[in-house]
């Protein structure tokens, strides 16, 4: 029974019952001391927060980072070793928990054991996707924090992820758009960024590559071309001398990802050419078998399409491409 369908008491109810569940439950209000400070000041911020894991995360610096829910394999590889390497420098990461930027943005942070928020457009008890439960799981579990506006048994709805965009960027000092097409939802963070007077950062990519096109719309208007490292620290007068490079993954890292994990497999497939399911299978290193299953599920899911000569990525739904 969705929320629109059940009384005010019904739904207090459950959230006082979610609050109960654990010591890791959390409800901060607008005049809670514990109330991020950088959040209770943008225009429209949440009059309540649920929180589940670490209340101190979200008052760490952060830099907010967001992109495609199917980048490319350099998109991919870009928000992890960004990720990972400005935890390292002390800042955390506050990500939406979506597919593809979003989920190597928090992979990156915790492999690097920093902090990272996923700011969920879904209550707390409902993780969208569902794959990343594993993920969402591990934030906790590594100090971080999850975060929603949303009650408790809110499911995922077209409406909640650009509206819970603003509080990913209102968490965090500055924004990174890491891969985005010109309708990206990434675009809409990046413009509530700067209604909140936050930095907005984009990495740019190929003139012809598509999800490079939303980084360069916002690179003209004002946003910070960010190459390395350094491009963000010295924004926040942070040292960068025995700041750790930005490592880039290695095939074979990715590799190493889709073998513990087919459902990565994502990373191989391509928009508008079929893979087959033979190369598929030699370029992951995993059995064929194992690997169908896992195309299964992502077909299902509706991440993934049938072609004929194979697999391709599923069209981008614009609404949740972040």
């Amino acid at each position: 029974m969705h929320s629109s369908q059940r009384s005010k008491q019904q739904v207090t109810q459950e959230a006082l019952d979610w609050l109960a569940q654990s010591d890791e439950h959390h409800l901060l209000t607008l005049d809670d001391p514990q109330y991020p400070w950088l959040l209770r000041h943008i225009s429209s911020p949440p009059v309540v927060l649920f929180v589940k894991g670490n209340l101190s995360a979200l008052g760490m610096p952060a830099i907010g980072m967001v992109g495609s829910r199917y980048p490319s394999p350099q998109g991919n590889q870009n928000a992890y070793a960004f990720a990972h390497a400005l935890v390292q420098s002390g800042l955390s990461v506050v990500s939406g928990l979506a597919m593809g930027i979003d989920t190597q943005a928090h992979l990156g942070a915790l492999d690097a054991n920093g902090t990272t928020v996923a700011v969920l457009g879904t209550g707390l008890d409902t993780i969208y996707p569902k794959c990343n439960k594993a993920l969402a799981t591990r934030i906790v579990e590594q100090q971080g924090a999850l975060v929603s506006e949303f009650f408790p048994q809110t499911p995922a709805r077209a409406h909640h992820f650009p509206q819970r965009n603003r509080i990913i960027s209102g968490l965090s000092k500055g924004v990174l758009v890491v891969e985005a097409t010109l309708r990206s939802g990434s675009l809409i963070t990046a413009r509530y960024a700067a209604e909140q007077s936050r930095d907005v950062y984009a990495i740019p990519g190929s003139i012809h590559h598509p999800l490079a096109r939303g980084c360069h719309a916002l690179i003209r208007t004002g946003a910070k071309l960010v190459e390395c490292l350094e491009d963000i620290l010295e924004e926040y007068s942070i040292a960068t001398i025995g700041t750790p490079p930005v490592q880039f993954i290695a095939d074979a890292q990715i590799n190493a990802k889709v073998s513990s994990d087919p459902q990565n497999v994502v990373y191989y497939l391509h928009d508008n050419q079929a893979t087959s399911l033979d190369a598929l299978a030699l370029q992951c290193g995993i059995p064929i078998d194992r690997l169908s299953a896992s195309l299964l599920e992502l077909e299902l899911a509706g991440v993934v399409m049938t072609v004929p000569g194979g697999y391709v990525k599923a069209p981008r739904k614009p609404f949740y491409d972040r």
